[in-house]
């Protein structure tokens, strides 16, 4: 009979919810995805059935019974010990903030430098190890600067100009029919009456795609994008460092995607205020993440009464306990 203990981490965002089992050795075993759970993107219900559908995906490729989940982690997760205890697993989760996750991803332990998260929203955060300072993380409409959301409205505003006549000629115009399948650009407004987060940012993937194949007027749109994302971790950075520390900046998030066009600017940046910077491009998936520090830290929980601030809040210290 198998008694192996496994360890569960779910990481939650603003497109996707990231869920992998680990087994004792640290191994994966199984994965699974499911919708936004993120609470400036998500409602209760559907965050709730985000984390479902990515915990069990992962334990049907595991092939395990949820029982033997015995420690679990989450980022994001209001919902995080209802749906554990629904599916069976009687572990009590874990809490880690996007900072912890992100320097995780990047392979660095001590949580000492500046991480810069840009997935469907934005924020930043620093720290000594003692000091602490975050930036942006203020949501779709106050914020999120460089996050893939701006870069998908950016698109397709930048389409809807040129296909006016208004602005540059851009293969977005293109982009923005195949994508959300409508004869003009134009027709995209319908789509798009309310606020839809997660749509606007599925198309920030079509803008990186053009800019790598040349398209001026995207390649501007990303390249602006690192430059607002260099100055939020020079900004973040600047609370916490001095001009000659040495330290890492970790890029963590699909904007990164984008690989040197987004990545330069914020070089370039970071170069002229901290030259001793180095940056980090975190590679690990989030959910491994979260499930590895789960590992380590089984103990950290939510202090009653605390109020956490969603993935992309930017208020780090209110996350991390």
């Amino acid at each position: 009979m198998n008694n192996e203990e496994y360890t569960l981490g779910v990481d939650g965002g603003g497109s996707k919810t990231d869920a992998v089992i680990l087994d004792a050795r640290g191994s994966v075993v199984g994965t699974g995805l499911g919708g936004a759970s993120n609470a400036h993107f998500a409602g209760r219900r559907a965050t709730a059935a985000s984390f479902r559908r990515a915990i069990r995906a992962a334990i049907k490729q595991a092939a395990i019974d949820p029982a033997r989940i015995t420690r679990a982690g989450c980022t994001f997760g209001t919902v995080a010990a209802e749906v554990l205890a629904e599916l069976g697993i009687p572990a009590v989760p874990a809490w880690f903030g996007e900072s912890a996750v992100a320097f995780e991803r990047a392979g660095i332990e001590e949580p000492r430098g500046v991480t810069l998260v840009a997935g469907t929203g934005s924020a930043c955060f620093a720290t000594d190890g003692h000091r602490q300072a975050g930036a942006g993380g203020w949501g779709a409409l106050l914020g999120d600067e460089g996050s893939a959301y701006s870069i998908g409205l950016a698109g397709i505003r930048r389409a809807l100009l040129a296909d006016e006549g208004r602005g540059a000629p851009t293969v977005l115009v293109e982009s923005v029919c195949r994508y959300f399948d409508v004869p003009t650009p134009r027709w995209v407004i319908g789509k798009l009456r309310v606020l839809k987060q997660a749509l606007t940012a599925g198309f920030a993937p079509e803008v990186s795609k053009a800019a790598q194949e040349g398209d001026a007027v995207a390649r501007e749109i990303i390249e602006s994008a690192g430059a607002e994302l260099g100055q939020l971790a020079a900004f973040a950075a600047g609370k916490v460092f001095g001009r000659d520390d040495r330290f890492p900046v970790v890029l963590a998030g699909g904007v990164f995607g984008a690989g040197e066009l987004v990545i330069e600017p914020i070089r370039r940046i970071l170069r002229e205020r901290f030259p001793n910077a180095r940056i980090v491009v975190a590679t690990m998936r989030p959910g491994e993440a979260v499930a590895r520090l789960t590992m380590r830290h089984p103990e950290r929980r939510r202090k009653p009464g605390r109020h956490y601030h969603s993935d992309h809040s930017g208020r780090e210290g209110d996350r991390e306990e």
